[in-house]
């Protein structure tokens, strides 16, 4: 009996283990189509904000709001390394998150690159991923994506995004997020 009880216990912890490795692998995508959704986009160029202004004689914002309305109607596509990274943060930034933000990690889960379930990642209005490069004004750019660093809470987490090198803003930036109601949204 005392055998028994013993076995159903350590199925339990199994399966709870297993569960809890489901969610975070299931969050971990949120956030990656989250990020995908907001991050990777056409950047305006300076040159064409200053052209509008000039040519519909409006400000540099109701320029932007032109170029705006022009790009939804637009398919835009990028590219992606086909491995989430391990997350790659200086000393610095660790202890920012874990000083600052009080940030406390899930051990040995972000610190091993894992290749990218491709059918986990969403389709966009007007923004697709593309297998290989290529060579047009609606290419965005390559894009790597880190793991998702989850805070121990299940209610934090924070995401690296390398971005193409060809860009204005380019470099790496880093995102925190936190849940709300059962939504993941990035910190303000």
């Amino acid at each position: 009996m005392r055998i028994l009880r013993k076995n159903k216990l350590i199925a339990l912890f199994l399966l709870l283990m297993l569960s809890s490795c489901s969610s975070l692998d299931n969050d971990e995508y949120k956030i990656l189509n989250l990020a995908i959704s907001k991050y990777v986009f056409k950047e305006l160029d300076p040159e064409e904000i200053s052209k509008i202004a000039n040519q519909y004689k409006v400000s540099s914002s109701e320029a932007i709001d032109i170029i705006d309305a022009r790009m939804r109607n637009e398919q835009y596509t990028f590219t992606m390394s086909d491995t989430l990274d391990a997350v790659d943060i200086s000393k610095d930034n660790w202890d920012a998150l874990h000083y600052n933000y009080i940030f406390n990690e899930v051990k040995n889960r972000s610190d091993q690159a894992i290749p990218v379930d491709f059918s986990r990642i969403e389709d966009f209005k007007n923004i697709k991923r593309v297998a290989k490069a290529i060579d047009n004004k609606n290419y965005v750019g390559h894009y790597k994506f880190h793991r998702v660093l989850f805070d121990k809470s299940g209610k934090r987490a924070y995401l690296q995004i390398d971005l193409p090198k060809d860009q204005i803003r380019f470099g790496t930036v880093g995102l925190r997020l936190k849940k709300e109601n059962g939504e993941w949204e990035f910190e303000k």
